[in-house]
């Protein structure tokens, strides 16, 4: 497990990011399958992806897009949506696909875009992957226009599902640390705008139950709206802290900029 970003130790650091490539480089058409399709899951993606405020006309980029999942079911679409991922092989199943979204390969800590060129930045799942997170931050911040969105969907390693799925999950071990504490202050910034905080997904149950590796995904078809019913009931029992998903939204500080921007680096 690592220690603090900027205390861990090179060796630590290289075991950490191998890990991260073996377990997260190829493509999972299987998982992305259960994010659009499955009866539960996908509702609960699209719940929860609610929760980014994008308009029609954004041009927005997600870091660490995977396959495309949450490209695909972003409602409304934006204008113009980008997907980057360390992983080639993700990228290009991505883009094999009749998607709304154009998809680039690239490092979260050196993107390969022009500064100030997207209006939404969207970062979910990412940060507990990635060894310098404040690097990463920079980034966003770099190509975010002035007074756009910086979106971060983080697992709450104080919920005791995301605790039990990093203890069983060697590569996702730093969920078990992942928390508002360790996280929030990562956007102590100059260029950001006081963050908002918001909560979602109070115990899903279902993510275990259905899950398209561990669980049973076909019985979502017929038990997906009790198992949704018992997880909105629980929401009204379990502190929002100790909830599944920690969102924090922040805007950057800026004068807005006016006509387009380019996209790619020269």
């Amino acid at each position: 497990m690592l220690t603090a970003d900027r205390q861990a130790r090179p060796d630590q650091i290289g075991r950490f990011e191998r890990l991260q490539g073996e377990h997260f480089s190829r493509a999972d058409e299987a998982k992305f399958l259960w994010q659009t399709r499955n009866a539960y899951q996908s509702r609960t993606e699209r719940e929860l992806l609610q929760r980014v405020p994008v308009m029609a006309e954004d041009r927005l980029l997600e870091v660490g897009c995977g396959e495309g999942a949450n490209l695909e079911l972003l409602d409304p679409a934006p204008a113009i949506s980008v997907g980057v991922d360390f992983s080639r092989a993700k990228v290009r199943w991505a883009a094999r696909r009749p998607a709304r979204a154009r998809f680039a390969c690239g490092d979260a800590t050196r993107l390969p875009f022009r500064d100030a060129c997207f209006d939404v930045i969207l970062c979910r799942d990412v940060l507990h992957h990635v060894a310098d997170k404040s690097k990463v931050i920079d980034e966003l911040l770099r190509v975010c226009r002035p007074l756009g969105r910086i979106i971060i969907i983080e697992p709450n390693g104080r919920s005791p599902i995301i605790w039990l799925l990093g203890l069983l999950v060697p590569a996702e071990r730093e969920l078990m640390r992942n928390c508002l504490g360790r996280l929030y202050p990562l956007l102590d910034h100059y260029q950001v705008m006081q963050p908002e905080v918001d909560w979602a997904q109070p115990f899903p149950l279902g993510r275990v139950l259905f899950h398209y590796k561990w669980g049973f995904p076909r019985l979502s078809s017929w038990l997906a709206g009790t198992v949704l019913g018992g997880e909105r009931l629980a929401g009204k029992l379990i502190p929002y802290d100790r909830w599944a998903y920690l969102i924090l939204k922040a805007r950057k500080r800026g004068l807005a900029l006016s006509g387009d921007v380019a996209l790619a680096r020269e």
